[in-house]
């Protein structure tokens, strides 16, 4: 969120760890609220049991 970027990231703290990322950008809140939805609606009824990671592919 921009409180813990002002809190606790410099640009260049943040800019190195989304160089360590696969997708190659910041992870924002709307990118976890997409996968709640997701998995609240029924196109995930089939889904159980699992750990979905959504950390663009940090390495």
């Amino acid at each position: 969120t921009e409180r813990q970027r002002r809190l606790w990231l410099s640009e260049e703290d943040i800019a190195g760890f989304v160089a360590r990322q696969s997708l190659n950008r910041q992870l924002v809140a709307d990118d976890i609220a997409r996968v709640a939805l997701f998995l609240a609606a029924d196109d995930s009824a089939m889904i159980t049991k699992q750990c979905i990671i959504v950390d663009a592919g940090l390495r």
